[in-house]
Order: structure tokens, then sequence, then C-alpha cells
């Protein structure tokens, strides 16, 4: 695995449609570095399974997706060691979260930031994203004498 590579981050902590901003430090002028931000949903179903008057047998589904995949540029290059990048995350992207029930079924949504030499993974930072909040642009007094 490569040495001295770093990815470093402003915030680990974003909300969708703003900007996520950071820099890469390593022997970038060698390298054929990657950036990239990913975001993946997992589900895991546990069922049981029966035919008709037998005893169920439990089951598991599982599903992996990614919902969004995105590339970074690391053009602007501070010095042969160090790139920055600025990305905007899409506006429409849903909230980080995990929840596991008691049956151990669970499902989530998390996002990362994966720097890349090649095809070799060599740094992943997660990065938890805030659904941007729904804002409605109807005046109130609009809405009031709509109502009486």
């Amino acid at each position: 695995m490569p040495q001295n590579f770093t990815l470093k981050v402003k915030s680990n902590i974003a909300v969708a449609g703003t900007t996520l901003s950071g820099f890469c430090t390593g022997p970038l002028d060698d390298a054929w570095a990657s950036l990239y931000f990913i975001g993946t949903e997992c589900t895991k179903v546990v069922y049981t399974s029966s035919s008709s008057g037998s005893i169920g047998y439990p089951r598991e589904s599982y599903s992996t997706a990614n919902i969004v995949r995105s590339f970074i540029s690391l053009e602007s290059r501070l010095s042969q060691s160090v790139a920055s990048f600025e990305f905007h995350i899409p506006d429409q992207l849903p909230s980080s979260f995990f929840h596991k029930d008691g049956n151990g079924s669970y499902c989530c949504v998390n996002y990362e930031l994966k720097l890349q030499l090649g095809r070799e993974v060599v740094e992943v930072v997660p990065i938890q994203i805030l659904s941007k909040p729904y804002c409605n642009l109807t005046p109130l007094s609009y809405v009031e004498d709509r109502i009486r």
C-alpha cells in the first residue's frame, strides 16, 4: 500500500446542496490519483419463508446500491505534493442514517470520500450528510387568505 498519502476535509458533516472542500497530500506528481464522493444505501431484511402449513425457515435478503458516485477533480495543485479540491454536494441527497430493528434487519445510507491511486484505495473519509431543509416559499399571508 502506498505510504504518505492523506485526505483531509474542512468538515466531515455537510448539508446537501453545499460545498465540501479539503486537500490531499502525498507524492501526487508521480501518482495517478483519483478522488470520489460515494453515497451508498444498504439493507438487510430478515424474514420467515414457509409453504402452506409448514414451519417457516428464517431467511435473509441483502441489497447494496450506489445512490451517488461523483469524480472530484484534483487539478488545483498547490505543489507537487498538495492538491486542493472543492465539490458541490447534490441538492436532493437523503441524510446519512443507520437503523437496526430487533430481528437483525437494518437499513442505512452512508457517504464517503475515497482517494485511489490507480485501482488501489489509499484513504477513505466518512462524510455525514444532512438532507437539505425543506423551504416553503409560499407567503403565510397568502395561505391564510385562502383558508378564510
